[in-house]
């Protein structure tokens, strides 16, 4: 046979693969960040829940695409370092074009101590296939964290008919969440993380053959960064994928949260013109009563 139709007899084999492939293959659309919705939160220092008044959507997204978001490595360190984890990939497989998912440049950390700014901070917090919400494993090699298990829970759940059904495993399209955190951070994770916690959480679905990923920035919803010795926040919201995967059932979700680097807080000295009218009331008292 003549190697020139041997090799397009070939590339037409393969792209037939590759049509099949994906002909199965419900339509997925553009994630939209009301897919995804915050409507109360909650200081755990003996607060009130607070609802809001209108939901707060994802501050960005990504996706949908078609893979499995279980492709990544499981992070050996599990601290944020640059290239340990799948979001802490540079441009990973096209689906984000940055350092890392959701940020930037100037997003980044020296997280591990190497002298380079280059590390974008998702730490892996755990994942639901069906059996719970199972949290995961930081360690610097002496101190570990176990985030713990149930961190997030999603129920009333409903299929593409409205018809209640199990949130994962089942044939779920849309629910409730809720995410409730420890009041405080416990000691190993003060250590392992530093100052500061999470300013940015990640949630991934997987549904049929694709997923889609959602953000919250703290700092997009108003409210102040968590801090060593501060309570944490919890929160409660919905989930709605039944536009963005097709219509596939929820087949697992995994959640990420970013750790950032606190910044040291610093008294502003008062602007000039303030210390100027100290000495011009001072020097005018002075004069009154002299």
């Amino acid at each position: 046979m003549n190697p020139l139709i041997k090799i397009l007899l070939v590339g037409l084999l393969a792209i037939a693969q590759i049509t099949a492939a994906y002909a199965g293959k419900k339509e997925i659309n553009e994630c939209q960040l009301s897919d995804l919705q915050i409507t109360t939160f909650q200081l755990l220092d003996g607060s009130e829940e607070v609802e809001l008044a209108v939901p707060a959507d994802a501050t960005d997204c990504l996706g949908a695409y078609y893979g499995n978001n279980s492709e990544f490595i499981s992070p050996v360190d599990n601290l944020g370092y640059d290239e340990d984890g799948w979001l802490n990939k540079d441009s990973y497989n096209d689906w984000w074009t940055g350092p890392g998912a959701f940020v930037d440049q100037s997003d980044l950390y020296d997280l591990d101590g190497d002298g380079l700014a280059d590390d974008p901070g998702w730490v892996y917090v755990g994942k639901d296939e069906g059996n719970g919400f199972k949290g995961q494993t930081s360690s610097d090699g002496s101190t570990s964290y176990d985030f713990i298990d149930n961190l997030i829970t999603f129920t009333d759940c409903e299929d593409k008919k409205g018809n209640s059904t199990d949130c994962v495993g089942g044939n779920a399209v849309k629910g409730s969440w809720s995410y409730t955190p420890p009041a405080m951070n416990p000691d190993e994770l003060v250590e392992l993380l530093g100052g500061e916690f999470f300013d940015q959480v990640a949630i991934i679905f997987k549904a049929g053959s694709s997923f889609a990923m959602y953000n919250f920035s703290i700092e997009a919803l108003g409210l102040d960064p968590v801090l060593a010795g501060d309570y944490n926040y919890a929160f409660t919201g919905t989930w709605d994928i039944s536009e963005v995967l097709g219509g596939s059932a929820l087949s697992n979700f995994s959640f990420w949260a970013r750790d950032p680097v606190a910044e040291s807080v610093q008294v502003p000295e008062p602007p000039t013109w303030i210390l100027m009218m100290a000495v011009f009331a001072f020097m005018v008292r002075r004069k009154l009563y002299s």
